[in-house]
Formats: structure tokens, C-alpha cells, sequence
């Protein structure tokens, strides 16, 4: 860290000093029980619960992942997780409010509350260990992968040693304050996270020119049509002629229309329901999941999203490919030496213009001397997730540069310290305390807590040394479970749903996301996939597999349903008196006539449409504004006061009476 100045060098320490401090300030509180470890004591307000789940979506790798997503295919790639807005508006008005009802510490713990009976034991393990072995720690991985690339471009430190360092600084205060010092740190990372993010944002943003250099740029040729544009434009067809169906066009239906409700999370990601259930009551659930849904979707994504589009204007993408067929002699820091079939030598260098010291290609992961390369065949290339970090190096000056390193510092923290802590409670409250040892103290289950915390750490670095790529790592954790979504919506509206309807829907998901993510040699052989774009010459797109992995949980799923008998009613009294849910219930709602049927559907929909419109009206604003497109800044601010509007009508039906 040479590079920094003492008053950068200061920021960080009076960063970490407070970090340690909430860490020792709440170690004794959060050793009472394990709902204080896990979930605060179920006492958060809120706006406390609400920014935590806000701090800890958004990591040190957020900023990068979307700034390269930015370069290499346009602002229209963040539909990635853009669609997801639309189950986030159904969770603020139904499944806030049962999540807290049921109240459950984990997602796991529900399915033996819901469906009851050994299938919902088996399930309940199955998720438990799920959840504290792969789900949590692919994030953790992901997460710690960032940290290492941001680590190696600014200070130039090995990646083991970068996980190390990054790894200890986040667990210290998640494993003696468990979910206090959590979410009460998560309020400091919050408040720089978005501070150093709209720092670096106004600085890049000025150097390039803002609006009208971006135009400019376009003109040029230097951006592509589609870097600049909020949805993909179709091709030169119509809409049923097959040139129409880009592969971005087709990539974006699949995120408007499959992935949002497909989705594992759709009802609530395992971090958003601990923090529903560490709520005081339910409606602190449901405004705490309203603001989370606000301020990560509409507050943020333009801060990451400008950077990456001034990056193109200054760190242009640059790719050395083979000039013949041949085989690599050697990988030099500097140069790719090829020879050819001819035994001539050529040398391509990796440091020529319009390449510099901090932006240059590096050679392809496995790239090593002895390697055979086709003519053509791309061999170096610029890392796209790695032009955020390029931009505050060069930049950023004296103290607002310490300010957004330590936001990226508290980002990775804030991630890193819930999903320690999401494993730990998913191991100890599903798996351990349920199935291994039902006795002990709270003393050994929190130590316990502790260690698989620290054990989940393990895990997700062990993985993060296997890979490169975050975007990678991301793509295969949206595939995982892809298919879902549509049990465990109607888990909570029909009582017919089974525990096997949601084992063979997981495991058929989890069977074919691994199948086609590793296993598709075969079909490539005998002529790929005939999905038209989803496969360009028959080579499955990550969308592709999405599709692939819902179909076919999906089957597998009404497959169970058709040939397992109705669950028994009474098995299901516990979990409708404790949650009221809406839906068909008549069976289970027969034997509880003491228990008045809800009649809140209708403000439900009316709350989820409102949310939707306000959400989606805040958020595409700032980029309308930005490219200069007043008609529809117009337009979209309308429909976010009109959702407003809507919102407060169903918080108005749905207060409590």
C-alpha cells in the first residue's frame, strides 16, 4: 500500500478501529442465546434491518461485476438482477409479513413447520446443509475473489495472502458479535459504500466529459449502439423471423420473463428473511424489506453503471489473438511467443499501445508454453472487471481516494459477515441443534456458531482459489436452484404443495444445473443445442441454461404432485394458524373456523404493482437523465409518483387494527 497517502492511510484506520470497537461493543450481548447470535433478538427496527440487507447485497465485487458487464455488453445487461425487483415487490407486501408470522430463524427451518412429517426432516437437513456448505459459501468465494483482484491491481499482493488478510479483518467482529455486530457495522459500510461509490462516480464521470462526451464517443464508433442503450434492440426482422431474436434481445425475455419468478430467492433471500425475522414485528418486516427494495434498485446501480461507461472512453478493450496456428513457446511478462508449423517465431506483445502500466491484456487462465492455438484464437485480453479499480487508482485524489477504498473495504465486509453468519445458522439451527446433538447448552451452541462461521470462511476462500472469474461464479449460483421458484410461491397459497414436490424440484435443478455447466461434451458433439440464440451455433448461454434448469425443475415438480396423494389437513393447522396466508387453503382453513380468513389479497397486489412502479420509475430516471432523454425522464418520474401513490394506499389497508 505505498501508493497511499497518510490521510487515505488514516480514513482506513479510523474505519477498522470502528469496526473492532462494535465488535467487542456487542460480543457480550450477542453470546445470551442464538436468537441474539442470529438474529438480534428479534428487536431490529426497520430502518436498521432494511439498510443491513441493503449493506450486505451490495459488495466489493458489485462495482466491478456491473462495471464489466457495462463494457462488454451495455447498460442493458443489468436486467441481470434488475428483473428480480419484481419478486422483491410480492416479498414487501406477502411474504415479509409471513416470513415474520411463521417466525422462523432460517428458510430452512420453515419446510417442517409448512409441510410436516419425515419428507419435511429430509428436506429441512437437506437445505440446512445446502445452505451452510454451497450456497453461502459460492458467495463468500465470489466475494473474496473481488477482494483478491482488488487487492492485486492496487497494491500488487499475492492472492493468498489478499484472502487471508481480507478473510480475518470481516471475521473477528461477525464471530464475537454474530448478528449485532453485523447489522449495527452494517450501518458505517452502508453510509461508505455509497459515499465512495458516488465519489468515484462525479470524478469519472467529469474527466470524460459527462453526457456529451459520452455522445460524442458514440458517434465515434467508440461505444457500441448497444453500450448505451436500456434495452436491447431487436434485429433487422420482424418479430417472427429469427434474425429478429438477438442474443441480447433473447437474454433480456429471460430475465423479464423466467428468471424473476424461477428464482430460489423469489420469496425472500436467506439474508432479507433473517433480517424479517430479526424485525420487531411484521410490519417492521415489510417496511424494512420496502426500503431495502428502494434503495437497491433505485439509489445505487447508476454510481457503478457511469464508471463503467467512462472506462470505455479511457481503458479501451484490448485482445491479442493468434496471427497463424502454432504452438505458445513461451508466457513472458511482457509477450506471448508463438511458432508456427513453419518453425518461425513470433513474439506478441501484451504492453504495446494502446495498452499501459496499469491497463494492459493478461494471458488466458491455463495459457501455458506447449499450448496448441488455432489462427485467430484469442490468447490475452483486458480484464472488464477490473477497470473499476483502474479508474479510483487513476482518478481519485488524496483522501477521497482513501474514502473509496475503505467503502469497497466495508462492502466486502458487510457481505462477508452475513454469510458467515447466514452458514453458521443454517448449520446450527438445521442441522446440528435439529438432528445432531438436541441438547447443550447456549454457551456450546453459539460456540459452535462460531466455528462454522469460521468453517463456512474456509470454504468460500478454498473455492475463490479455484477460479478467475466472478462472473462466473455468479452465473452458476443464478442457475443453481433456477427452478424452484414457482414451489415455493405456491408453498405459501396452496395447501396441495408437498415436501416432495420441493425435493424433486431441487433436485432436479441442482442435477441439471451441474449437468450443464460441466457435463455437456455429449451434446456438443452430436451438434449442440438447437435453442436458436439462447445457443448460438449450438453453444448453451448462460440464459440458455437458466431455461434448461427450470424446464426441467419445473417437470419434475408437477411430475411429483401428479403422483403423490394430498397431504393430510390436520397436518397443516400449525402453519395456517401461525401465518394466515391467502390462497387455497379450503381444506386446512376448514378445521380452524376460529381463525378469520384473510381478505388482504387485493391490497397485497395493489402494494406489489405500486412497489414495482415506484422502484422501476426511480431507478431508470437518473439514466434517462443522464443520457439526455427528457420525454422519457418524464414519463418515468410519473410512474414512480403514481406507484408511490399505490403504496401507501396498501400500507394504509394493511396497518394493523
Amino acid at each position: 500500500m505505498a501508493g497511499l497517502h497518510w490521510l487515505d492511510w488514516a480514513i482506513l484506520g479510523v474505519y477498522f478501529a470502528v469496526m473492532l470497537w462494535i465488535g467487542v461493543r456487542f460480543a457480550g450481548k450477542a453470546s445470551k442465546s442464538l436468537d441474539e447470535y442470529f438474529l438480534s433478538g428479534r428487536s431490529l427496527p426497520w430502518w436498521i434491518a432494511g439498510t443491513s440487507m441493503v449493506a450486505t447485497s451490495f459488495s466489493c465485487d458489485t462495482p466491478l461485476l456491473i462495471a464489466g458487464w457495462v463494457r462488454d455488453y451495455g447498460i442493458w445487461k443489468n436486467w441481470a438482477w434488475w428483473c428480480y425487483a419484481a419478486s422483491g415487490a410480492l416479498q414487501v407486501f406477502l411474504f415479509a409479513r409471513w416470513w415474520r408470522r411463521a417466525g422462523v430463524m432460517t428458510k430452512a427451518e420453515l419446510v417442517e413447520l409448512r409441510y410436516g412429517g419425515t419428507q419435511a426432516k429430509v428436506l429441512r437437513a437437506t437445505l440446512g446443509s445446502l445452505h451452510a456448505l454451497l450456497t453461502n459459501t459460492l458467495i463468500l468465494a465470489w466475494v473474496l475473489l473481488a477482494a483478491a483482484k482488488i487487492s492485486e491491481s492496487l497494491f500488487a499482493v499475492d492472492k493468498v495472502v489478499a484472502l487471508s488478510i481480507a478473510g480475518t479483518l470481516a471475521a473477528f467482529y461477525s464471530v464475537t458479535a454474530g448478528m449485532w455486530g453485523v447489522v449495527m457495522t452494517d450501518l458505517v459500510q452502508f453510509v461508505l459504500a455509497m459515499g465512495g461509490a458516488a465519489g468515484l462516480a462525479f470524478v469519472a464521470w467529469e474527466h470524460v466529459g459527462g453526457s456529451a462526451g459520452t455522445h460524442a464517443a458514440a458517434l465515434a464508433g467508440t461505444l457500441h449502439p448497444e453500450t448505451l442503450a436500456l434495452f436491447p434492440p431487436p434485429g433487422p426482422g420482424t418479430f417472427l423471423d429469427a434474425s429478429f431474436w438477438t442474443v441480447s434481445l433473447a437474454a433480456a425475455c429471460v430475465y423479464l420473463g423466467v428468471s424473476w419468478w424461477a428464482v430460489e430467492s423469489v420469496d425472500g433471500a436467506g439474508a432479507a428473511v433473517q433480517r424479517i425475522a430479526a424485525s420487531k414485528d411484521e410490519r417492521e418486516g415489510l417496511l424494512a424489506t420496502l426500503w431495502f427494495n428502494v434503495a437497491h434498485y433505485a439509489l445505487r446501480p447508476w454510481f457503478w453503471i457511469v464508471v463503467g461507461l467512462a472506462s470505455l472512453l479511457v481503458l479501451p478493450p484490448i485482445e491479442v489473438r493468434a496471427p497463424q496456428a502454432g504452438t505458445v513457446q513461451a508466457v513472458e511478462r511482457d509477450a506471448l511467443v508463438l511458432v508456427d508449423e513453419a518453425g518461425t517465431t513470433t513474439r506478441l506483445a501484451l504492453d504495446a499501445a494502446p495498452a499501459a502500466p496499469d491497463w494492459r491484456p493478461t494471458p488466458r487462465p491455463g495459457l501455458a508454453a506447449g499450448t496448441t492455438v488455432a489462427a485467430g484464437e484469442r490468447l490475452a485480453w483486458t480484464d472488464s472487471e477490473g477497470a473499476y479499480v483502474v479508474m479510483l487508482k487513476r482518478y481519485l485524489p488524496v483522501g477521497l481516494l482513501g474514502l473509496v477504498i475503505a467503502s469497497l473495504v466495508a462492502a466486502f465486509m458487510s457481505t462477508i459477515d452475513t454469510h458467515m453468519n447466514l452458514a453458521a445458522s443454517f448449520f446450527v439451527n438445521d442441522v446440528y441443534r435439529r438432528f445432531l446433538k438436541r441438547g447443550g447448552s447456549t454457551g456450546h451452541h453459539i460456540l459452535v456458531a462460531r466455528l462454522a462461521s469460521l468453517g463456512a470462511l474456509a470454504i468460500g476462500a478454498w473455492i475463490a482459489l479455484q477460479t478467475e472469474s466472478i462472473r462466473d461464479l455468479f452465473l452458476f449460483f443464478l442457475a443453481l436452484l433456477g427452478g424452484v421458484g414457482p414451489v415455493y410461491l405456491l408453498r405459501w397459497v396452496w395447501w396441495r404443495v408437498r415436501a416432495s414436490t420441493e425435493l424433486a424440484a431441487m433436485a432436479a435443478s441442482v442435477a441439471a444445473t451441474f449437468f450443464l455447466s460441466h457435463g455437456t461434451g455429449w451434446v456438443a458433439a452430436h451438434g449442440g443445442f438447437p435453442l436458436g440464440p439462447l445457443a448460438p451455433e449450438g453453444v448453451l448461454t448462460p440464459e440458455g441454461r437458466v431455461v434448461l434448469v427450470v424446464a426441467t425443475s419445473l417437470l419434475a415438480a408437477l411430475l411429483s404432485l401428479a403422483f403423490t396423494r394430498a397431504p393430510d389437513p390436520r397436518t397443516l393447522v400449525e402453519f395456517y394458524r401461525r401465518v394466515r396466508p391467502v390462497g387455497a387453503w379450503g381444506p386446512v382453513r376448514a378445521l380452524c373456523p376460529d381463525v378469520a380468513p384473510p381478505r388482504e389479497l387485493g391490497a397485497c397486489l395493489t402494494g406489489a404493482l405500486g412497489g414495482l412502479a415506484l422502484v422501476y420509475g426511480l431507478m431508470l430516471a437518473p439514466g434517462f437523465w443522464l443520457l439526455e432523454r427528457g420525454g422519457a425522464l418524464l414519463v418515468s418520474l410519473a410512474v414512480a409518483a403514481l406507484g408511490a401513490g399505490f403504496v401507501r394506499a396498501a400500507l394504509r389497508r394493511l396497518a394493523p387494527r
